[in-house]
Order: structure tokens, then C-alpha cells, then sequence
């Protein structure tokens, strides 16, 4: 049995685990951002590369490059196959813009690989940090981790991003941990390494420093690694002067060499594997800083403890990071607190055979990159659960030495202490990967149940990134006239390549009653965007279907009624009076005992002021009975949402006394600017009834 315990073994073991809960139902449904990615990514990047245009690699200020080396892998491989099989292809840049579905499953392929890879590599650089035990029940934990499984099976940045930033951080611990034997601290024997001196194996420095670069081709956080190098350098260094008495000057350069070298090393890495930063670094860079300073600075709206925020504030990580944990990893990751106590420590075995016994442990330092990833992401003011994706899997690790020091501790004075041990382990692994059996396909749905699950999910934190638009384009296709319906939906891209009609995505009020059928997704019910009085104003009808996951309502699907014509009904009055060159009414309809009037409105240019229409009937005597000032469409479609040429329902009911009805001897209508009073024009309808 010796052989099973082989760390290539067992990596090549946990590599084929991590793949189980990842390759199943991979075409299942669409992100928000992948049909995106994969055109611009894939396609554009391959098109740019293959015409030699090594600056229009440049297609994200993330800036997304492994992003494109992955898409691209698993693209070029499925193109490669099907010409082995014989299968008629078309020219492979025509092959790369195929439709998003006929591409999806090879697009994501190299990103679950990666992600898998990922998990056999954690355990064999843990193993280097702490114990056996502890680094094989961390792989394990991170192979079924819902939050980084569901990222790691889509064609994105988030997984990649944490899977390099975590090989850099523990490529790291595992140099900064080597013992140094040739120069003697002055007090006792010290912990802290001395870095560059003979023993120490420069090669996990440049594994760290290579993976630093790729997490920082990739997206933000994954410049944060050169920060956290400079950071940590400059603490040991610190610990060493002033704790260890050793002379300043020295320690200073040694640390500074170690920085030098890891920096030199990420920053090749930056550009040998990125063709815009070969033949225009500094505008490049230039364009990145610009674009990812102008973004943060935007903010993203997302949904934070009941309300819509552009910036949620500092508490929004601490109360949402826990909320995507399994109850194992949270309650390990607590516990690992208490190893701190040098008792407990000493009696667990949960430390690597060679570690030093004080000074900072590798557990020590995983807090200070945990606590330090936390700080700066809060610092930001964009935010979303899936940008600090990189904490989970320090977070697995400080779950495992938790676990792998109370199980270590309760068994202490049992018999086969290592059976009962493994039992033990197994069995949080096994609790630990429930929700890969129970959420599938849709991990992503997956809330912690100690803190409330799904549910008190919802009122915290934004939801759904996607999933379950497939079912709702799968109801609809089942309309009668699917191929001729339009509908409005955010994200629309999610819906539509499943959906046999057409559609736009719902990011303005207008969108909605150019529609057939309306969606709302749940993060947009959170978000109350495009605009609260369009969300409540559907919520407030029963939907026709709702599609749920979970548990919970992710979409709801409306019947809708237009108001945006391509021309005048043909029971509508005709007319044909222009308000200057912006606006023309092109029919009007009195309704039943002239109780409302419709007008129709059409578009002559596009509009960029919000005017208002104000409906006032008259008696005959001229005495005025009723009027309304609103917006278009009772005050749902602004004017600047007009496109040129459309023709727009704006139904004007009134209220009036009930003796005043029959009244009514004409309209008038008066469209103006309320923000300046200026008025676009007036007209007069008779009432004829």
C-alpha cells in the first residue's frame, strides 16, 4: 500500500476528483459575461495574433490575457478534433465566431482543467507547510468548494485569478519557511529564513514569482501579489532586526534582493506571455491603469442588506465571503484560531515534520494574507462576492489545520488513532461536498444553511449570474409563434442563444414595451434596475411563470402589451401635428366616455431631454375639469428613451368628478421641460363622442 501514499499519486488522484463535481452538464446554461468573453477573448484575440496585430491583443483592462490563452486552448482543440473526425469546418476564424453554444463546453474546458490542476498543486505545496493530514483534507475541501467549483467550470477570470494567486502565496511560504543553516542568528535559533543563502530553493521564489505574474495577466485581485511580496518582505525583515537582533543593513539587502528577484521574474512573466506589451508596453499600460481606475471608480451596482448600492461599504465582504462557505469550512476556519494557543499547537499534529517551532507559522501567515486580501478588497469601492474568489482556497487551508488540530485533539488517548482519524476526515469531506450533488448544475445558488441559505441570502447579497435563463427560454419556445416573439431581458445574453425569437437586454425603461414577453431576473429585482417604478410596476402583475432554483423565484416571466408600435393602430384617429422637428402626434384614440385619451407619439429624431406631457380637458364653457403632467407611458418612458421613428402608446387617464364626465368638449396637450419650463409645443383635440 506504500505506493498509494505517493504525493504524485495522490496529486494525480485529487487532479481526477476535482474533475468529478466540474465536467458534468458544462454546456447547462450561460453566464452573464461568456458570450463576451468568448468572442472577444477567443476570436478577436486569435484574429489580432494570426494578422500579426499583437496590440489588438489588448481587449480588457483586466487585463484578461490567461483568460484568452485558456479560451483560445480550448477552441483550437475542439477545431483540431473535429478535423481529425473528418467533419466539414469552416475557416478557423469563422469556426471561433460560431455560435456561443456550439463553442461553450470547449471554451470551459481548459478553465475546469486549470482549476482542477490547481487542486493537486495546493496539495503538494501545502504539504511542504503543514502536515500530510492537513494538506491532503485542504485539496479535498477545495475539490468540492461550491463557490470556487461553480467559477471554475465558466469562462472567466475569478477561478484562474485565485488558482494563480494561491500557487504564488504558498510557492512563497514554502521559500520564506526554509530553514537557513548558514547565518547564525545572534539570539538562539531563529525561524526566520535568510533568504539567498545556501539550501534555500530558489526555484519555489521563481514559482511564486512566475504565478504572481500570471494572476496579474489575469484580473484584479491578482496584482495584489506583488503588494502582499513587498508587504511580507518587509515584516520578516522587521521581525528579524528587531526581534532577532540581527544588523539591518544586511537583512534590508537580502530581503530587498528576494523582492528584486520575484518582481524581475512576475514582471517577464507580465510580458513575454502578453504580444501588446511587445510592441506598445507603455501604452498598454497606460490604457489598463486608465480603464481599471475609471471602472473602480464607477462602482458596480450590486445589492447589499436590502437595498442597491454602487459602493456597499466595508462590512460587505465580511458578511457575504461567510455566506458562500460550507458550514465545514467555516466552522475549520474558526477553529484554526485556536492553534495560535501554543499548547494546543504542540499537541496537534497538524505542522509539517521540519517546521520551525516559533516565530510566524505558515498558519500565521496565511491569516496576514487573508486579513490583508480583505482589506484591500474593501478598499475598493467595486465589489462582488466572486472578486475576492482567491480567499477560498487560504480559506480551505485554515479549515483543514482547524479540523485536522480538533480531530487530532479528540482522539488523543483513543486506539488506532490514525483509522479513526481518516474516518473522521472523510466524513467532513463527505459533508462538505453535499452541495455539489444537491445544487448541481447550479452551484452558484449555493448559500451557507447555518447562516440562513438561500433565503437570508437574498435579503443580503446580489444573486444570480445567469443560471436558469436556459428554462425560461425553453418555456417560451414553447409559444406557438417562439420564432416571432420579442423579449426584454437582463442579462438577455444568457437567454438568447437558447431562445428560438429574438430580444434585447432590459437596461432601460423602454426596452420593456418594445416586447412581447418581459423577464425579470432576480438580480435585477434586487438591483431595481433599469429604474424601481419599471421593476414594481411588472411585480405588481402576476407573472405568467416563475422559474425557480433552490428554492427560490430567479425569474419570473410577463405577458406584455407594447406601447412602442412600428406605426398608429388602425383604430386610432389619424393626425398629423408636429411639435418642431422632434416630435409629431400621429393619432390619438378617446376612450370609453372619454375617461382617457391615447396619444400617439412619434419619434422624428432622437431626443436627449426628458419632456412632459400635460393632458387637460375643457367643457364647453372652457372651465377646466381635469389634468395630468407626467412622463410618457404614466411616467414609465422617458422621451430620451425614444429611438428615432418609433411610435409610442401614451394612454392619459383622467380623474374626474363623476358630473363632469359627459362633459368633456376637447383636450389639450401641452409637452414641456419641466427642469426648465421651456414648452415644446401645444395642440387641441376635439372631442367628437
Amino acid at each position: 500500500m506504500s505506493q498509494f501514499r505517493r504525493p504524485g499519486l495522490i496529486a494525480g488522484l485529487l487532479f481526477g476528483l476535482a474533475l468529478l463535481p466540474r465536467l458534468p452538464g458544462l454546456g447547462r446554461f450561460l453566464t452573464t459575461d461568456e458570450s463576451y468573453f468568448i468572442a472577444n477573448a477567443g476570436g478577436n484575440v486569435l484574429s489580432a495574433l494570426l494578422h500579426g496585430n499583437f496590440r489588438g491583443t489588448y481587449w480588457h483592462f483586466y487585463p484578461g490575457v490567461t483568460i484568452s490563452w485558456l479560451t483560445n486552448a480550448g477552441l483550437l482543440s475542439q477545431y483540431a478534433v473535429e478535423k481529425l473526425l473528418g467533419q466539414p469546418l469552416p475557416a478557423l476564424l469563422d469556426f471561433v465566431r460560431s455560435d456561443v453554444l456550439t463553442l461553450l463546453v470547449a471554451a470551459r474546458l481548459p478553465f475546469v482543467l486549470l482549476s482542477a490542476l490547481g487542486v493537486a498543486l495546493v496539495y503538494w505545496l501545502a504539504r511542504r507547510l503543514f502536515s500530510e493530514p492537513v494538506a491532503l483534507l485542504a485539496a479535498l475541501l477545495l475539490a468540492f468548494e461550491p463557490f470556487f467549483v461553480a467559477h471554475s467550470r465558466v469562462v472567466h477570470g475569478d477561478a484562474p485569478a485565485a488558482v494563480f494567486m494561491t500557487l504564488s502565496l504558498l510557492a512563497l511560504l514554502v521559500f520564506v519557511q526554509q530553514p537557513s543553516a548558514s547565518l547564525p542568528p545572534a539570539r538562539g535559533a531563529s525561524f526566520i529564513p535568510c533568504p539567498l543563502q545556501g539550501g534555500h530553493p530558489s526555484s519555489f521564489l521563481l514559482l511564486s514569482a512566475v504565478s504572481g505574474g500570471l494572476a496579474a495577466l489575469t484580473k484584479a485581485p491578482g496584482q495584489f501579489m506583488a503588494v502582499f511580496v513587498l508587504g511580507l518582505s518587509l515584516l520578516l525583515a522587521a521581525l528579524q532586526i528587531w526581534r532577532e537582533g540581527q544588523p539591518a543593513r544586511p537583512v534590508l539587502l537580502r530581503w530587498l534582493a528576494v523582492v528584486g528577484i520575484w518582481g524581475g521574474a512576475s514582471l517577464a512573466t507580465f510580458v513575454l506571455l502578453w504580444p501588446s506589451m511587445w510592441v506598445d508596453p507603455l501604452g498598454t499600460l497606460r490604457q489598463m491603469l486608465a480603464e481599471t481606475f475609471g471602472k473602480v471608480e464607477a462602482g458596480h451596482l450590486v445589492y447589499f442588506l436590502g437595498q442597491p448600492a454602487l459602493d456597499p461599504g466595508p462590512w460587505f465582504y465580511p458578511l457575504v465571503i461567510p455566506l458562500r462557505l460550507s458550514p465545514v469550512v467555516l466552522v475549520g476556519v474558526a477553529l484554526s484560531l485556536l492553534f495560535f494557543a501554543p499548547k494546543l499547537y504542540s499537541r496537534s499534529e497538524i505542522a509539517a515534520p521540519n517546521e520551525p517551532q516559533r516565530g510566524l507559522s505558515p498558519l500565521a501567515l496565511l491569516w496576514v494574507f487573508v486579513l490583508s486580501l480583505l482589506l484591500f478588497g474593501t478598499l475598493s469601492p467595486k465589489k462582488q462576492d466572486r472578486y475576492l474568489l482567491p480567499l477560498f482556497p487560504a480559506l480551505d487551508l485554515l479549515a483543514a489545520v482547524g479540523w485536522a488540530g480538533l480531530i487530532n485533539l479528540a482522539v488523543a488517548s483513543l486506539p488506532r488513532r490514525p483509522v479513526v482519524r481518516a474516518v473522521a476526515a472523510l466524513g467532513l469531506v463527505l459533508l462538505h461536498a453535499i452541495p455539489v450533488i444537491t445544487y448541481y448544475p447550479y452551484y452558484l445558488a449555493y448559500f451557507n444553511p447555518l447562516l440562513g441559505g438561500p433565503r437570508a441570502a437574498a435579503q443580503i447579497t446580489l444573486i444570480g449570474w445567469g443560471e436558469g435563463m436556459e428554462q425560461v427560454a425553453a418555456y417560451l419556445n414553447t409559444k406557438p409563434n417562439a420564432d416571432q416573439l420579442y423579449v426584454a431581458a437582463t442579462p438577455s445574453q444568457t437567454l438568447l442563444p437558447y431562445f428560438k425569437g429574438s430580444g434585447e437586454n432590459f437596461y432601460t425603461n423602454d426596452i420593456a414595451f418594445r416586447a412581447d414577453y418581459v423577464v425579470l431576473y432576480i438580480a435585477q429585482m434586487q438591483r431595481l434596475a433599469p429604474s424601481p417604478e419599471i421593476v414594481r410596476y411588472f411585480e405588481a402583475q402576476p407573472p405568467e411563470k416563475e422559474i425557480e432554483i433552490a428554492g427560490l423565484t430567479y425569474a419570473k416571466i410577463y405577458p406584455n402589451t407594447r406601447r412602442i408600435l412600428p406605426d398608429i393602430p388602425p383604430t386610432a384617429t389619424p393626425a398629423n401635428i408636429g411639435l418642431g422637428d422632434k416630435i409629431r402626434l400621429a393619432g390619438y384614440t378617446i376612450g370609453s366616455q372619454s375617461l382617457s385619451l391615447t396619444l400617439y407619439w412619434h419619434a422624428l429624431a432622437p431626443l436627449s431631454t426628458d419632456y412632459t406631457v400635460s393632458v387637460r380637458a375643457y367643457a364647453a364653457d372652457g372651465r377646466r375639469l381635469a389634468q395630468r403632467d407626467q412622463w410618457p407611458v404614466d411616467g414609465l418612458l422617458p422621451t430620451s428613451q425614444w429611438r428615432q421613428g418609433d411610435y409610442v402608446a401614451d394612454t392619459h387617464l383622467l380623474e374626474f368628478a363623476p358630473a363632469d364626465t359627459p362633459l368633456v368638449d376637447r383636450w389639450e396637450v401641452v409637452v414641456y421641460d419641466a427642469a426648465t419650463g421651456q414648452t415644446l409645443g401645444q395642440l387641441e383635440i376635439t372631442n367628437d363622442e
